[in-house]
């Protein structure tokens, strides 16, 4: 068994615990001394989010490059964030600084090209630089989250979980806690 391999794994699905889930793989890698950046393409810098203190006070890299979530930013708040963020993440992609790399809500990034009227993005240029990563990197780890997960790059992954919502106290009215949503 080849322990030195790079994966590429996405988590998916409408239910809560993506990140969490990514952010435990950071503390693992993290743990093994290793070195790890975080690219957030929704959460903005402003957004007071637990993780993103914790980051910071661990000296993890991170960067927020969004606007916030979709449904309450503008389409063109939402264009130019997602086209800095990709721009960051192309670039850190491919260099050598990291043993582990963190998408945060690509794939939410990924499905709105349809929406841009010009695509920032695209799942073919995604899985391009996918490719290039692989065969300059290939013990990196590539972590992808976010709903809306696209076909293609779920078959290109190595590790696909998709997280279900079974039940969230939202639909009681109960409102996002610290601690547990952020």
């Amino acid at each position: 068994m080849n322990r030195d391999k790079g994966l590429v794994i996405v988590i998916t699905g409408d239910g809560k615990g993506k990140t969490t889930s990514a952010l435990g793989m950071l503390m693992r890698t993290v743990g093994h001394d290793k070195k790890v950046c975080v690219i957030q393409f929704m959460k903005s810098q402003d957004s007071g989010y637990g993780e993103i203190e914790m980051m910071n006070r661990l000296g993890i890299e991170n960067y927020q490059a969004g606007a916030g979530c979709t449904w309450t930013v503008s389409k063109e708040a939402t264009e130019t964030t997602v086209a800095s963020a990709w721009k960051l993440a192309k670039e850190k992609v491919l260099t050598d600084d990291y043993d582990m790399i963190i998408l945060d809500e690509i794939n939410i990034a990924l499905s709105l090209p349809e929406n841009f009227e010009d695509p920032i993005v695209t799942s073919n240029v995604f899985l391009d630089l996918i490719k290039q990563m692989r065969q300059k990197y290939p013990q990196r780890h590539l972590v992808l989250t976010g709903r809306y997960a696209l076909a293609e790059i779920m078959e290109e992954a190595d590790l696909v979980s998709e997280i279900n919502n079974i039940k969230h106290p939202y639909k009681n009215g109960i409102e996002a806690q610290a601690c547990v949503e952020f």
